[in-house]
């Protein structure tokens, strides 16, 4: 009601002056027992929710930790060329294999402090190796019964309570690991051929919980379901089991209303608060407990602040004065806060407007504006789309004169030779690839690109009789990969005008298609050409370095605008530069070797 008040057509003074009075009222009103046991309610439901958010926080966490270790366990777990080099002879080439992989694991994981891959005959490949013969042999003793329970496990992946070692010290410290069995798995059979452990760091899972306070006796644990501790952060505490206390007890009394309980129980005249909630991995829960009057020290410690308030409130009212037009003038604190925003670029903040005094006219004047700013932008960005676009087009469009000339002068010469078939053949070619760049869109699968390549290269073979040969290999699967229109045909068309026209004998040029990995493609351009001198091959770095010369026209080497060509549209398409690299000896060829995005429908 106030807030409506308030929201009157008055002059801004008129609303500070009847503000202050408004709240020294209700400075009066609010002072008393009502308002303390209200807000004594709300400080103790706040401590406890946010307790629950802390576990809740904690148990994702942890869930997460273990999910990702749990994956990583299957990656090998499912990896056939693991299972084949387990299954036989020691290979020490893919044995080294593994263990670099095994360490790439770890050091890329911090949540990590050891991975080790043992075989049936006790041979282990390791994160690192323990050279005490103490700690070895303890954690001999302990991956022997690990991996007689593994095999009883028959596969099936479980989590338990091991030793391990952190990078910090030698000494074994108990730890949570992930334990499964390794099968060579065919279509006749499956049978074990080893195990794997993944031990979580200790110190990871203490920055989970909150570090304890000396005056702090609140506990936490996690525990599974028969009251064995899995893990605490006192290490004395791990392996023992809290079946017999009072916290675990009133856990098996509480409610199972949800996956987050707290409850409360009495242990030596003092009332503490409990609360657990599930963990994914093993059945486990996270289990603890705080005092009550540990959770309940804000309600003390606001009752204390509230009476003194209350014995100064009267003698500070031009303190309170001052605070209270600060309320008033939240419209401009609103607008400080949506200048802001568009400091930091978001030019579709828009304030509310209410009222019509001075504020409020600043307040249109903002909207208006951050509309205005918001139009503009929208008008330049279409703008540089429809120059883009076009510079696509523009950079598609274009056709060697040079290849143009010599066709046609090649049917002309053909052509005199009555029933050659040869000319009907460059026809239909020629024809094929000028509706292939004509009939639209800017993209086009490797299938396509490498059909108008092969009748770009057969002209080439009629040309140059018994002196020219190509191949293209395409690794199978990428057929309906998408490549921007004519991204190859250019480098090809380099290679034989620079590259193999100037050659005496036989001519060849070999363009390959592969994959990198499973992000990225290669393509490979090679020619037994007469090559590149070094000074050459470092001009084209520094002018495909640095895009201003890439978009420059104004260099004589048509190889350089070829290459600058595919570079340009590359950066267009793909919004990165390729990784490039040229290599070419004079007399000896040249091979042009590039990578860039795999892209699909």
């Amino acid at each position: 009601m106030w807030s409506r008040f308030l929201n009157l057509n008055m002059q801004f003074r008129n609303k500070m002056i009847l503000s202050f009075f408004i709240v020294i009222g209700l400075t009066a009103i609010i002072m008393g027992y009502s308002y303390y046991r209200m807000m004594s309610r709300e400080l103790e439901a706040s401590t406890l929710q946010g307790l629950e958010r802390m576990t809740t926080q904690s148990v994702d966490t942890l869930d997460l930790h273990f999910k990702t270790a749990s994956n990583i366990g299957y990656s090998y777990f499912s990896d056939t060329s693991l299972q084949k080099f387990l299954d036989g002879p020691p290979n020490t080439d893919n044995e080294q294999y593994y263990r670099n992989r095994i360490i790439s694991n770890k050091l890329q994981n911090p949540l990590i402090s050891f991975i080790s891959i043992t075989r049936l005959d006790g041979q282990q490949i390791s994160s690192y190796y323990y050279y005490n013969r103490n700690v070895k042999s303890l954690l001999d003793e302990e991956q022997a019964h690990l991996f007689d329970k593994a095999l009883r496990m028959d596969g099936t992946p479980f989590w338990t309570v091991s030793h391990t070692t952190i990078s910090t010290t030698v000494t074994p410290v108990k730890t949570v690991s992930y334990i499964q069995l390794l099968k060579r798995i065919t279509m006749n059979e499956q049978h074990p051929i080893g195990y794997i452990k993944i031990d979580i760091d200790p110190g990871v899972l203490n920055k989970i919980f909150p570090e304890p306070q000396k005056s702090d006796a609140s506990k936490y644990y996690i525990a599974d379901r028969s009251g064995h501790i899995i893990f605490a952060q006192n290490k004395e505490d791990i392996g023992k089991s809290i079946a017999g206390s009072p916290l675990f007890a009133a856990y098996k009394k509480a409610p199972r209303s949800s996956d987050y309980v707290n409850f409360r129980y009495e242990n030596r005249n003092k009332t503490y608060i409990g609360f657990y909630e599930r963990l994914d991995a093993g059945d486990w829960i996270v289990i603890g407990n705080i005092p009550l009057d540990q959770v309940l020290s804000k309600v003390n410690s606001f009752r204390h602040t509230l009476i003194v308030i209350a014995m100064i409130s009267f003698l500070a009212a031009m303190l309170i004065a001052s605070l209270i037009a600060a309320g008033v003038t939240r419209p401009l604190k609103e607008l400080n806060k949506k200048m802001k925003q568009v400091e930091m670029g978001d030019f579709g903040a828009t304030i509310e407007v209410k009222g019509k005094d001075e504020l409020s006219t600043i307040q249109h004047s903002f909207n208006k504006m951050t509309a205005e700013i918001s139009s503009l932008i929208s008008k330049v960005y279409e703008t540089e789309l429809l120059k883009k676009e076009a510079e696509i087009k523009a950079l598609q469009t274009q056709i060697n004169p040079h290849f143009l000339y010599n066709t046609l002068s090649t049917i002309d010469s053909i052509s005199s030779v009555d029933g050659d078939e040869r000319v009907s053949f460059i026809c239909i070619a020629l024809g094929s690839m000028l509706r292939y760049n004509l009939n639209g869109g800017s993209l086009a699968t490797v299938q396509e690109e490498i059909t108008h390549l092969n009748q770009y290269l057969s002209i080439y073979q009629i040309r140059f009789a018994n002196v020219f040969a190509y191949e293209i290999e395409v690794e199978p699967g990428m057929e309906d990969l998408i490549l921007p229109k004519f991204l190859i045909q250019p480098l090809v068309e380099n290679a034989i005008i620079h590259g193999l026209e100037q050659k005496v004998g036989n001519k060849k040029v070999r363009i390959t298609l592969g994959s990198v990995d499973d992000s990225f493609l290669k393509i490979i351009i090679e020619d037994n050409g007469v090559g590149m001198d070094p000074a050459m091959i470092e001009l084209f770095h520094r002018k495909l370095n640095n895009p201003n010369a890439i978009v420059s026209r104004q260099t004589s080497s048509r190889t350089m605008i070829g290459l600058a060509n595919v570079f340009k549209r590359i950066q267009l398409y793909f919004e990165s530069d390729p990784r490039v690299e040229i290599y070419s000896q004079p007399g000896a060829g040249t091979k042009i070797y590039f990578e860039l995005p795999k892209r699909t429908a």
